[in-house]
């Protein structure tokens, strides 16, 4: 039986669901409870972008949609740096949590890119060919600088709503600090490369 990649998704989930439930019930402790938490938040515009690309085109009443798939979008990545989270724990060994982060990484890496290439394709056929090469390491660098405001700073995406202005205030504070520059640029350039070469495999494949 071949499954789609909505199915497959969706069974990965179940899988690394069952991972958490486990580690939670053999260690009666809540230790990677946030992986369920930031999974979900990963999801949101992978389900953003399967419901926009089913579109025949798009309106004005989408763009808040549009805002929304690229406010959530560094959620995806972001859970690569739960990987900072592993370390010896009781009960189960370190093979065992690095299994379960890496699964929950893993789904949101690959939605993510997903999502982005649905995205891209869409916008496409709305934006300027050159115009569009110059958008997209733009995009590449706000979902590299999202991860960072997320890792470093504590925000997350609905503090765009309800704290718009120390989101704004704080973010310019960092902007062109070494670290931030760094950090920026190096995952700007590794979630490129996973992209493209994403995109080459699939491009192989039909060929």
């Amino acid at each position: 039986m071949k499954l789609s990649f909505k199915q497959l998704i969706y069974s990965f989930t179940l899988f690394s669901v069952t991972l958490l439930i486990y580690r939670i019930m053999k260690s009666d402790g809540l230790s990677y409870i946030f992986l369920a938490w930031n999974l979900f938040l990963a999801l949101i515009p992978w389900w953003i972008s399967n419901y926009l690309k089913q579109k025949e085109s798009l309106q004005l009443k989408h763009f808040p949609l549009l805002g929304m798939w690229l406010l959530f979008i560094p959620n995806s990545p972001y859970i690569l740096t739960d990987l900072f989270h592993l370390k010896p724990r009781p009960y189960l060994p370190l093979w065992f949590d690095l299994v379960l982060v890496l699964s929950f990484a893993l789904i949101g890496m690959i939605v993510f890119l997903k999502s982005l290439k649905d995205m891209l394709t869409l916008l496409k056929g709305y934006v300027n060919p050159m115009l569009f090469t110059l958008v997209t390491p733009v995009i590449f660098w706000l979902i590299s600088f999202g991860l960072y405001l997320g890792r470093y700073l504590r925000f997350n995406s609905w503090n765009v709503v309800n704290h718009p202005f120390q989101l704004m205030r704080q973010s310019f504070d960092i902007l062109f600090e070494k670290d931030t520059i760094g950090f920026t640029l190096i995952f700007s350039v590794f979630m490129w490369f996973l992209y493209y070469i994403t995109m080459c495999m699939h491009r192989n494949e039909k060929a």
